[in-house]
């Protein structure tokens, strides 16, 4: 793939930007400075309108097409004052790609003497409303619209934006200027209010004579560090905001939208100023930049963005307060304590291209649990990274055709997908625990300081980590290492043999260098035990440790997909844990619930057994926790408490629906936040389509992010034939489900069995819609989700028909690919075990 580095090398980056969100327009001038290293030079520019180009005020020729500006530098007479010093081109070929041959005037052949040189681009553009590059999010406040402009550049998106080598080795400094006409609007950037000014301007009218005077605001911010172009970030708009500051006095401030309570803003204050003492100690360089801000927005299409000093958030990873659920506070605490690792693991050293994002990633991750276990260790947070993380990188890794957690990249479409959260996130993260496992915190954390210390502001690969990580580890990093991060999959252990494990059945002639075989969640690999094995395990549950239950589990539940262990045996697994109390383990438990509901669709003689036998596994728990929250009772029982009511709903224990609906409160905030969804899912069970309609309209009107996601879950979960075109219709209505939360509201339907068909059947015929209104990076996301859903070869044959017509797609390649995989296992594991389950199911709500 063509790198635009290879041309030029930038090293400032001076960008003023006038930008009036009631137009949602935005005109720039674009000044770089560089090295150019060849005769024709290329920068990235996507749906610019490009009016100029000019060296020291003189018009030089240039091209635009395929996203690119090209300027042939052999125009450009060498005495000009803007250029200095010398550079030699001789031999470099690269002037002579497709997209530049033929145009360019005195492409010299020889030798281009150029050196530095200082280029002026300006432009103008319309600001987005795709949740990236420069967008535009808005909200209502008081009866009216408020708009916020703000920007998501990575992973290549500062192109649509500004001029630029979009690439993250293309580092350099930036000196940003923005005016706006919103005298009332805080603007802020990666780095601190240089000056701040507003000024008087002439207006014209329509003949251009001049009509009056109006005001405008200029705000300058000091000079960025070294950095890559996906970290620039600005936002603009009108704000609650917090200030706190750390131990060493670095102020750490916190905005959100005007129809947000400033409440909610001291939880994530409160996490941010103790991670950022955490990592200012663990990785021996001090946070680099003089302040740090966090912005909440109504509109992102990711959890979060850790542009350097100006971290952006969904407001559902950033805003929490006192009623906010015991999760949403340890799910905001893991997303802050990521990006800010972000600071270091990214900003400060940043890989060298995207093949190598997992040591951005990978390294947050783990690095999250870490930072938020030192700063809240009664969360018990590893306790998540096993059943959720380790669980997930191990299901989605077990695919023939993923893609391994260094992944190379061949087309610039490619990038979006690579951010696979259970690939390069979870499985990258399992893998630097078991690394750390296998050094030491102490000789890990050393290795780390050393790494920090010695490539800031740089750009680095992965040996560049085991370089570092080598003086304190008694084994080779690079060669451990190297395969499990270049490699897809994992092995599974039987009798101390490994073998590639793959869900579809079946193995491949991959191996990898084992560390020693323990059952606990170390190492990213499953052990085959016997079935006596098992059986002694399973018998001596309570006395084994914390992780060994979580690797039993696991194992048990992904080996149970193939033609190793029977599917039924699960069910006799979980009449073993009735009496289970602890919520990691119940959260495994829910997942093998879930996974067994593929042997029982709906309206079968399986799924009304499968009913009855979930209410006898959930009963004591339910007779135990109640629906009420109890005073003083343990974290893990408030948790624990919706997972058991859900599946109540699920099993339609009717004594339960008639009790969550008396709770009914249409002042919603007056609902327990914990039990919050089973009390609107159980009303709307009980009562007409009027309540659906009243729950989406508190939905379209309130701005609490907690309560928003309850009840978005509640009336997804409709089987009322009256209202289930109701709720369809939403997917088409971006005034009530905003593009950022469509992908949620697609994922609820493909999952009800009474909207299943028609939500996957409106995303065949409506694919062009959802390219449209949603970013690049979610897109394949829905293939994911629709794939999931499939369950007959009818389904799958509809599937494939339609995106098989993308598979041509770089975009779409892999991603498809393992569709066919995962569906085609899925109808294996049903042909494979159907009348096991449905037998050993009959007998045991019969005994």
């Amino acid at each position: 793939m063509e790198k635009l580095l290879e041309y030029f090398k930038p090293t400032n980056y001076q960008l003023s930007l006038q930008i009036n969100k009631h137009q949602e327009t935005l005109r720039g001038t674009c000044v770089i400075t560089g090295t150019p290293l060849a005769p024709i030079i290329k920068f990235h520019a996507v749906d610019l309108k490009i009016t100029s180009v000019t060296i020291n005020d003189k018009p030089i020729p240039f091209k635009y097409e395929f996203g690119m500006i090209m300027i042939d530098m052999g125009s450009v007479p060498i005495s000009d004052s803007s250029i200095s010093g010398s550079i030699s081109l001789r031999g470099n070929t690269k002037a002579s790609t497709p997209a530049t041959a033929g145009w360019a005037s005195d492409a010299r052949d020889e030798e281009t003497e150029s050196g530095n040189a200082t280029i002026e681009i300006k432009y103008h553009t319309r600001l987005n409303r795709n949740m990236q590059g420069a967008y535009l999010s808005t909200y209502q406040h008081s009866g009216a619209e408020e708009r916020i402009v703000t920007t998501q550049f990575e992973s290549h998106y500062a192109r649509e934006c500004f001029p630029c080598i979009d690439e993250p080795a293309a580092k350099a400094t930036f000196d940003l200027k923005i005016t706006t006409p919103d005298l009332d609007d805080e603007v802020i950037s990666n780095m601190p209010v240089k000056e701040s000014k507003i000024v008087e301007h002439p207006t014209v009218d329509i003949d251009l004579n001049i009509s009056g005077t109006a005001k405008k605001k200029i705000v300058t911010f000091e000079q960025t560090p070294k950095m890559s172009t996906y970290l620039l970030a600005f936002v603009m708009g009108r704000f609650h905001k917090k200030t706190v500051h750390t131990a060493e006095g670095l102020p750490v401030t916190t905005y959100c939208a005007l129809n947000q309570s400033p409440k909610t803003l001291d939880f994530a204050n409160q996490i941010a100023a103790a991670a950022i003492e955490y990592y200012n100690e663990k990785f021996g360089v001090k946070y680099p930049l003089p302040k740090l801000d966090q912005v909440a927005l109504p509109d992102f299409e990711a959890g979060a963005m850790e542009n350097w000093g100006l971290v952006t958030y969904r407001e559902s990873c950033l805003l929490a307060d006192n009623n906010s659920p015991l999760e949403s506070k340890e799910g905001i605490a893991i997303t802050i304590t990521h990006e800010l690792s972000h600071q270091w693991f990214g900003n400060l050293v940043t890989m060298q291209w995207w093949n190598d994002l997992w040591l951005n990633e990978s390294f947050a991750t783990v690095m999250s649990y870490i930072a938020t276990d030192a700063i809240h260790p009664e969360y018990h947070i590893w306790q998540d990274f096993f059943t959720s993380e380790c669980l997930a990188a191990l299901t989605r890794d077990s695919y023939p055709g993923v893609q391994a957690v260094k992944q190379e990249v061949n087309d610039p479409s490619e990038i979006a997908t690579l951010f696979d959260g259970s690939i390069v996130y979870a499985k990258g993260a399992h893998l630097m625990f078991m690394l750390t496992r296998l050094m030491g915190k102490r000789q890990f954390f050393a290795g780390l300081k050393k790494y920090f210390k010695k490539y800031q502001y740089s750009n680095t690969i992965g040996d560049n980590l085991w370089e570092c990580l080598q003086a304190h580890a008694k084994f080779d990093v690079r060669e451990f290492m190297d395969a499990w991060v270049s490699q897809p999959g994992y092995p599974v252990i039987t009798d101390g043999v490994q073998q590639r494990f793959l869900i579809t059945g079946g193995t491949d002639d991959t191996t990898w260098p084992l560390p020693e075989i323990k059952d606990d969640m170390s190492g990213h690999y499953l052990i085959n035990l016997s079935g006596t094995e098992f059986a002694d395990a399973l018998s001596s549950f309570k006395s084994l440790k914390e992780e060994q239950r979580y690797r039993l589990l696991i194992d048990r539940l992904l080996l149970c997909e193939t033609s190793l262990v029977s599917a039924a045996s699960l069910l006799d697994l979980l009449q073993a844990f009735k009496d289970e109390k602890d919520k990691s383990i119940w959260d495994l438990l829910a997942t093998i619930i879930n996974k067994l509901k593929v042997f029982c669709p709906h309206g079968t003689p399986e799924y009304y057994n499968y009913q009855k036998f979930i209410y006898n596994i959930i009963q004591p728990s339910l007779n135990r926790l109640g629906i009420k929250p109890k005073a003083s009772e343990k974290p893990d029982d408030t948790k624990l408490r919706p997972t058991i009511l859900a599946y109540a709903l699920y099993a339609k224990d009717q004594l339960t629906i008639d009790n969550l609906s008396n709770r009914y409160n249409s002042d919603y905030k007056k609902l327990d936040a914990e039990t919050r969804y089973a009390v609107l899912a159980a009303k709307l069970e009980t009562t007409n389509e009027k309540i659906f309609d009243e729950y989406v309209t508190a939905y379209s009107q309130t701005a609490e992010p907690d309560l928003k996601a309850d009840l978005l879950a509640a009336f997804s979960d409709v089987e009322q034939s009256a209202i289930v075109k109701k709720v369809l219709a939403l997917l088409e209505n971006p005034e009530i489900v905003r593009p950022q939360d469509h992908i949620y509201l697609f994922a609820y339907l493909s999952r009800n069995h009474a909207t299943k068909e028609q939500a996957l059947n409106w995303l065949y015929t409506h694919w062009d819609y959802v390219r449209e209104i949603t970013g690049e990076k979610t897109l394949d996301d829905y293939a994911r989700i629709a794939a999931r859903a499939i369950r007959t070869q009818e389904e799958a044959d509809k599937y494939f028909a339609f995106f098989d017509t993308l598979a041509n797609e770089p975009a779409f390649t892999r991603t498809v690919a393992v569709a066919h995989q995962e569906i085609n296992a899925r109808l294996h594991w049903l042909d494979l075990d159907q009348k096991a389950v449905s037998t050993r199911l009959a007998k045991l709500i019969s005994e």
